[in-house]
């Protein structure tokens, strides 16, 4: 996790209002995709339920699938009205057939898979639209943005799991229009005048480093077939395990509070230590044991997923030229496909073998050896999820290639232009970057610069922070250094005749 900065002023308001907005959607999320149908589908068959559930998932990865294809198009905004309205009413399909099933009402199974469908969809474009929102947070504290937004779903899906079961329904409904109304107005109101224009499409998308897809495809197997274990115990142990979200979430809350940022490589090992360990202990172990293994993943799915959430903005954000919601639906795509492949294994052999049989024991933790090759064949590289990945080589790797050739007689300050020029193009600088590296290569200070660009004090130390991660570079003098240095092809003048 790379180092994030603390909120502040009116910039830290709107922050902690996006943050409330998007545990609302959390709240909402836990209910809707693992929480009514566990309670209200009770008397079906145990492999029909997983079904039904299963377009849950479907619908997750289509919807990612639709937001990417339209980000593609200048006149898209997921934050347009028709848009949200539609999203609104995909995501209220749900619980409102829940008030349904609660009214005894004869509804068939296509018709609830249909609903499951279109909930998923409209959750993977809201998850997609509260990304790009905190991708506009001034504080660019991503991990702490996510995790608290997890960790105060998970108290939201407690609240409201625990009352009367003909309110929960609508404690869901409640989420969803509050989220939908923040979502909104925080797209509306925040600054983001230092963020990509929402018409911006995306010119040079940046690549993942080659481990980073299987990786989430492996978790995501292991997650979608620890949620179907629990989902098929019954709703006391879903509820149980759902509740696992909250300490896996406070803890990367604390460690962002803390300072503590851990490389994203060492947090994924440490997780699938966890994963791959209670995978292998379930099978041999039986009762509160088994449920404690299944706690311990889901908590483990709670610290990864803000993890990636934050890792896929950050990127979005230094890495692109458009808004995030145009970037991230791709990447989100792989994570959500290997949930649907988790959860389709897992009803597969449910439906086939029955609950808990033999036969699934040997499907998880034949699950559990192929995450561990996984992780034996992509994880050990050194840029393993490397957020500077797609950055041109640092100044003592790089190779220069030198700038266009100055016209003869060029004076000094020319040729101080032209480097900065080269740097600029070189390492992928924005217009304003190059505008804030000029002054540092003059060695000017923060205030100075400040002053004449006529920019705020943390637009500057964000411009600043940039530059030196981009360039490799840790030091003003070092700067300094690298661009007097810089190869830049001046003619020679012939001398003057005397």
């Amino acid at each position: 996790m790379a180092k994030e900065t603390q909120r502040s002023g009116a910039d830290g308001a709107m922050e902690l209002l996006g943050v409330g907005g998007f545990a609302l959607f959390f709240g909402w999320m836990l209910i809707t995709f693992y929480w009514l149908f566990a309670i209200f589908l009770q008397s079906l068959p145990t492999g029909e339920r997983d079904t039904i559930q299963l377009f849950i998932f479907i619908g997750i990865a289509l919807g990612y699938a639709i937001c990417h294809f339209l980000g593609k198009r200048a006149s898209y905004t997921p934050f347009s009205a028709p848009v949200l309205a539609i999203e609104t009413v995909f995501a209220a399909i749900v619980p409102l057939t829940s008030l349904g099933l609660l009214a005894e009402a004869p509804i068939p199974t296509p018709m609830l898979c249909a609903a499951n469908l279109l909930a998923g969809i409209g959750g993977g474009f809201f998850t997609v639209s509260w990304l790009d929102v905190c991708g506009r947070s001034k504080s660019r504290a991503y991990a702490r943005f996510c995790s608290e937004a997890l960790l105060g779903g998970g108290a939201l899906f407690a609240l409201a799991a625990l009352m009367p079961t003909e309110f929960q329904p609508v404690f869901c409904l409640v989420y969803l229009a509050l989220s939908v109304g923040l979502l909104k107005y925080t797209s509306e109101n925040s600054d983001n005048s230092q963020a990509a224009p929402l018409s911006a499409v995306e010119h040079k998308p940046w690549k993942f480093a080659r481990e980073v897809e299987p990786s989430f495809i492996a978790f995501g197997i292991v997650f979608g077939m620890t949620f179907v274990f629990l989902f098929n115990y019954g709703s006391h142990y879903v509820f149980i395990g759902l509740l696992a979200t909250i300490p896996g979430a406070l803890v990367l809350v604390v460690l962002s509070l803390k300072k503590i940022f851990l490389n994203i490589t060492v947090l994924q090992r440490i997780l699938l230590f966890m994963t791959v360990l209670a995978c292998i202990c379930i099978p041999f172990s039986t009762g509160y044991v088994q449920i404690v293994c299944a706690f311990l993943v889901i908590a483990s799915w709670a610290l990864f997923l803000p993890t990636t959430y934050a890792h896929l903005v950050r990127k979005s954000v230094e890495l692109g030229e458009a808004a995030v919601f145009r970037q991230v639906p791709r990447r989100l795509l792989a994570s959500a496909l290997g949930f649907l492949i988790g959860w389709a294994v897992a009803s597969a052999a449910t439906a086939i073998f029955g609950a808990h049989s033999d036969a699934f024991t040997v499907i998880r933790l034949c699950t559990a050896c192929l995450v561990v090759l996984a992780v034996t064949v992509f994880f050990p590289q050194s840029e393993h999820h490397d957020e500077n990945a797609d950055r041109a080589p640092a100044p003592s790797e790089a190779v220069a290639t030198p700038a266009q050739p100055a016209p003869a007689g060029m004076s000094e300050h020319e040729v101080f232009e032209a480097r900065c020029n080269a740097v600029a193009e070189m390492y992928q600088l924005s217009p304003r970057e190059t505008d804030v590296l000029r002054y540092l290569a003059k060695g000017r200070n923060a205030a100075y610069i400040q002053n004449k660009l006529t920019i705020s004090p943390h637009t500057v130390k964000s411009h600043i922070y940039s530059i030196y991660r981009k360039t490799d570079i840790h030091s003003q003098q070092s700067l300094m250094d690298f661009v007097e240095d810089y190869p830049v092809s001046v003619p020679q003048q012939s001398p003057k005749k005397k």
